[in-house]
């Protein structure tokens, strides 16, 4: 992960474990008996409705290549603006015949990303590595498994976001069995971890921390359950010319930066270290995707995460417009969970940024490689840090540092 450890901070994690049961109270996730009736519109009748032009799901006249609900039809379908519990998403009549997607419910996507984050009662530092990519793969995983049961193109809006999360876990996850296996320093650094956790309490005094870990990696799940619910029939393909097209657009464009911020953080992390293997650990990555990102891994990784949460609700925008409030309404829950899962996501690696930046600094600050770089480079998204916090990180760092999944310097 490159990523700091997540929730590591009492504060951090009691915000987030808060958070979700907040979000949990306002009903984000349906009982699954709510979407356990068919739909209603069977491929006859379907057909015959939209050969008289009454379909429940017809052509919205801004974008001739967009189903839209029909503003008659909209109370029955009520039931379908809801992410989870096997939610059943109507898609439109492709062919004269309706399409129906069973997403996973979000009690499923949770149990996904905790499962795999109870790992860090064996180790601490597997809670915010490993799991952290399991989770993702996981989700992306069940949520294309659904996409791809409905017969969903795989250039399809919703399954170019899915691969996009499944990229990013996969990756992450090799690349760190990768360090553990070839360079004993992160094997060493994650013992220290260890032993650091271990003086703090038991095992089960992790809980918490663990909790809140799973909780972050379902809220950043969020925005695949959005994106499939409304976009599962929506080529990645460009239409242009008419308002419609102009939203969609600008969700394919979210999703397109999505993979390219998981892409400049593979490249980064790909960079540095076959730079560190050539150079030695010691050494100074100024080349490269470095020439223009001090940071590439914790930029990219943002722009990954933010644009990801941003193709959810512009996804809804595209498909109800901005004057439904009653589908903003019952998608609140669910867009509030995108956004606590990319605004986490961001005060982690923001600080952690700032950590960073400042390690560098100490380390290669009188050499004038540094001095060009930093003139030359940008530091990306960086949060200012308290005196405290500095204190609290110095302290870190002398007991045996961060993770092995974040030391970078």
């Amino acid at each position: 992960m490159t990523s700091k450890p997540m929730c590591r901070s009492p504060r951090t994690a009691t915000a987030i474990l808060l958070a979700f049961l907040i979000v949990a109270c306002f009903d984000i996730i349906p009982s699954a008996s709510s979407f356990t009736q068919p739909s209603p519109i069977t491929p006859t009748a379907a057909t015959t409705f939209h050969q008289k032009k009454v379909a429940s799901f017809t052509i919205n006249s801004r974008d001739a290549n967009l189903p839209r609900l029909d503003t008659n039809n909209r109370q029955s379908a009520s039931s379908l603006h809801a992410v989870g519990g096997a939610a059943v998403t109507a898609l439109g009549v492709v062919g004269g015949s309706a399409a129906a997607i069973a997403l996973p419910s979000l009690k499923t996507v949770s149990l996904a990303c905790l499962v795999p984050t109870l790992s860090g009662f064996y180790k601490s530092e597997y809670g915010v590595s490993y799991a952290y990519g399991a989770a993702m793969t996981a989700t992306s995983i069940l949520i294309l498994k659904s996409l791809i049961s409905a017969s969903t193109p795989l250039d399809s809006i919703a399954a170019v976001h899915a691969t996009a999360i499944m990229f990013y876990g996969t990756r992450l996850n090799l690349f760190l069995a990768y360090r553990e296996i070839f360079l004993p320093r992160f094997r060493h650094m994650r013992e220290r971890i260890e032993d650091r956790a271990k003086s703090r309490g038991s095992r089960l005094s992790r809980t918490p921390f663990i909790v809140s870990c799973a909780a972050l990696y379902a809220f950043l799940a969020t925005p695949l359950l959005v994106t499939s619910k409304y976009c599962a029939d929506v080529s990645m393909k460009t239409c242009a010319g008419n308002s419609g097209g102009t939203i969609w657009n600008l969700v394919r464009a979210a999703v397109v930066a999505t993979w390219g911020g998981f892409l400049i953080e593979a490249w980064g992390d790909l960079a540095k270290s076959v730079g560190k293997a050539r150079q030695g650990e010691d050494a100074l990555i100024t080349g490269g995707i470095f020439r223009f990102f001090r940071h590439p891994n914790y930029t990219g990784e943002i722009i990954g995460w933010v644009s990801s949460c941003i193709a959810a609700f512009l996804s809804v925008a595209a498909t109800n417009g901005f004057k439904s409030l009653s589908v903003w309404k019952s998608m609140a829950p669910s867009l509030v969970a995108c956004v606590l899962g990319a605004s986490g996501i961001s005060f982690v690696l923001t600080t952690a940024t700032a950590g960073l930046e400042s390690r560098q600094l100490e380390k290669y600050g009188d050499t004038e490689e540094y001095k060009d770089w930093v003139k030359k480079s940008w530091v990306g998204f960086q949060m200012a840090k308290s005196t405290n916090e500095v204190e609290e990180e110095e302290e870190s760092n002398e007991e045996g540092g961060d993770s092995p999944a974040t030391s970078e310097d």
